[in-house]
């Protein structure tokens, strides 16, 4: 029987209970060995539900058992810093929710951190991990749609409970840091770049002190442009798409999508009178595995086998600057408003 990592889980949030623990059962190389809240009731809730073999009533007991190797951070944005400083310092790995950190600053301290203790962290994106957006980056690479001239993502949701750690400001909420990180994370794995120019806007929300919608335009050295669209409070979508010269791909599917999974590459067609005609339109069918379960055992890889984290540091660092620049910006156009 292969050596499997016993991972512990630093809080029982619900993003651990529906995803990434089910997923982490499913992994081949991976073991639940503890699960940890902030008091036992919950941590032994989560211990039976689960099957770990440990439940602990506090984080810190959780990265004092030295059978733990990895940890799972799925805590508000504003606990990420504190807690993979602290699971580092206990020279545990880390995979931590997305958006690592609330700016560059803070993600390049926590690689630092992690670096010098001799432990690896990554960012969760586990859709990263999914064979549908490496099959549309493998069709971008090979010219699909020629020289790629425009790069969009959406992700909204409409958000009923105002009690969600989304609409805490001091938990780190808001639709910037919760889901424009997802849009800002595609284009930036499409384009394999950093643009030049970061403009957004932002509506927010004067009760909570959150933006609740999001828009954002980059442009890149070479003209490519690229805008994405993040809301809490719109009707729920998930979709990407990227424009060429020759043609483009869309790929109307939730992030984190599961199962059979299309989308279309559309090239060929011949503009009559401003009509586009006689398009060729080719659909590609992607199965895609628990995201959550590839993260997991990618990780897993990193650990054992050294294999390189796949949402690289360089990849998370670069996504945190374009999000500050967006944020930046944002708040002083509604300064002027």
């Amino acid at each position: 029987m292969s050596r499997k990592v016993n991972w512990g889980i630093l809080g029982c949030a619900g993003i651990a209970k529906v995803r990434t623990i089910p997923g982490l059962l499913k992994a081949d190389n991976a073991s639940l060995y503890a699960v940890a809240s902030r008091g036992d009731a919950k941590a032994e809730e989560f211990r039976e539900l689960f099957g770990a073999e440990k439940a602990y009533g506090s984080y810190e007991a959780l990265l004092a058992d030295k059978a733990v190797e990895a940890v799972y951070i799925p805590l508000p944005n504003s606990m990420h810093y504190e807690w993979v400083e602290k699971a580092a310092r206990a020279g545990k790995h880390i995979l931590c929710e997305k958006p690592l950190a609330l700016n560059a600053e803070e993600a390049e301290k926590m690689y630092k951190i992690c670096e010098s203790e001799g432990v690896l962290l990554m960012e969760a994106f586990a859709y990263r991990h999914a064979p549908l957006i490496q099959k549309v980056k493998e069709l971008l690479d090979e010219g699909a749609v020629g020289k790629v001239k425009y790069l969009e993502s959406h992700l909204t949701d409409l958000l009923t409970d105002m009690s969600n750690i989304r609409m805490n400001k001091n938990l780190g909420g808001g639709a910037f840091y919760d889901m424009a990180c997802y849009n800002v994370s595609a284009v930036s794995y499409l384009a394999g770049k950093e643009p030049v120019k970061v403009k957004a806007f932002a509506e927010m929300d004067e009760e909570y002190g959150v933006d609740v919608s999001n828009t954002f335009l980059l442009q890149y050295e070479d003209g490519v442009q690229a805008s994405g669209y993040s809301s809490l409070n719109s009707y729920a979508r998930g979709y990407y798409a990227v424009v060429g010269e020759k043609g483009r791909i869309e790929v109307p599917c939730n992030f984190n999508c599961r199962n059979i999974c299309k989308f279309t590459v559309t090239s060929e067609g011949v503009v009559n009178n401003v009509e586009v005609l006689e398009e060729k339109k080719t659909e590609y069918t992607v199965m895609c595995p628990d995201n959550y379960m590839m993260e997991i055992e990618q990780f897993g890889r990193c650990i054992m086998e050294g294999e390189k984290p796949l949402v690289s540091k360089e990849e998370t660092l670069m996504n945190a600057r374009i999000l500050d620049r967006a944020f930046q910006d944002a708040k002083r156009q509604q300064e002027k408003m």
